[in-house]
């Protein structure tokens, strides 16, 4: 998909910016959440620029984006940045696995609408919820 190409949107979805410059999670992730019938890609961002245009043209739910050296300066402004009366998106950042210390993420993860994840934990949560989903389905 295109950077700030919007697919239709249906109703009660979860609206999501995914922003990965270092080609973190986009193929397996992003599939995972695109395969979610909750949620929908609104747009894909590879480079910080696109982000910013992104984030400010769909006003998404959730901003998934990879942590890289432009992460933390694109989370501080987009929550700093929002007006009033348009609530804030929750921020996932996503890590790569084994990253216990990086300069700037212990102040972001204390932000209310900001979640840290581990790249390989995110389909498995996904997956995870889909299945209690069946399960809680009728037969």
């Amino acid at each position: 998909m295109n950077a700030c190409a919007s697919p239709p949107l249906q109703p009660d979805c979860t609206r999501l910016l995914l922003v990965d410059t270092d080609d973190l999670f986009l193929a397996d992730v992003g599939g995972a959440l695109r395969a979610n019938e909750g949620l929908v890609v609104v747009a894909t961002a590879r480079s910080i620029e696109d982000a910013y245009d992104c984030a400010a043209r769909h006003t998404p739910d959730v901003i998934v984006i990879g942590w890289g050296a432009a992460s933390r300066a694109f989370v501080h402004a987009t929550l700093a940045g929002r007006s009033a009366g348009v609530p804030d998106p929750l921020v996932v950042i996503v890590l790569r696995r084994g990253i216990t210390n990086v300069p700037g993420l212990t102040s972001l993860s204390l932000l209310p609408n900001v979640a840290l994840v581990v790249h390989d934990q995110v389909e498995k949560l996904l997956l995870r919820h889909a299945s209690a989903e069946s399960r809680a389905l009728p037969h």
